[in-house]
């Protein structure tokens, strides 16, 4: 029976899943659903990592971010601090949620006294891309990188805090 962070992880993985729907392979989607044990473990080594939180309305988990207080992931980018990921599932989005998560980790930071905050987004989710850039990131550079013989880019975003 998995623990309560594995069901908070698991969760968060399911949300990352119907976000990536039509961005990442569907394959690859299906794939991590099929391999329960082996995501559990791998979701908790990558959560070990980077700081999350959890977004729940009405008692139901509805979104998560993750973030780090260095540069750990992003060595080549100028950051002292890095959004890692913010997820708000489908059908919940656009109430503002968003805003209220990025606000509280930026918010975060600034008490941590960082001053850089970095973020990668992938270049094909041209929602996500929007948020971004409407706080106020600014577009650095671009990479790719490869998911299930599939290659993606994703850009990366600075921001002064």
């Amino acid at each position: 029976m998995p623990e309560a962070s594995d069901i908070r992880t698991l969760k968060a993985a399911d949300i990352l899943g119907g976000v990536a729907a039509g961005i990442i392979s569907q394959d690859y989607l299906d794939n991590m659903k099929n391999n329960l044990e082996k995501r559990i473990q791998r979701m908790k080594n990558e959560f070990n990592l980077r700081t999350m939180i959890v977004v729940t309305l009405n008692d139901e988990i509805v979104g998560f971010s993750e973030f780090v207080f260095s540069n750990e992931f992003s060595k080549d980018l100028d950051i002292d601090c890095e959004l890692c990921g913010l997820y708000i599932k489908n059908g919940y989005k656009h109430l503002g949620l968003g805003s209220i998560v990025f606000e509280y980790v930026t918010n975060l930071f600034k008490e941590q006294n960082k001053k850089k905050m970095g973020l990668w987004c992938v270049k094909e989710n041209e929602p996500a891309i929007s948020f971004y850039k409407k706080k106020g990131g600014v577009f650095t550079k671009e990479k790719s990188f490869t998911i299930a013989e599939k290659e993606y880019s994703e850009i990366a975003f600075l921001y002064d805090l």
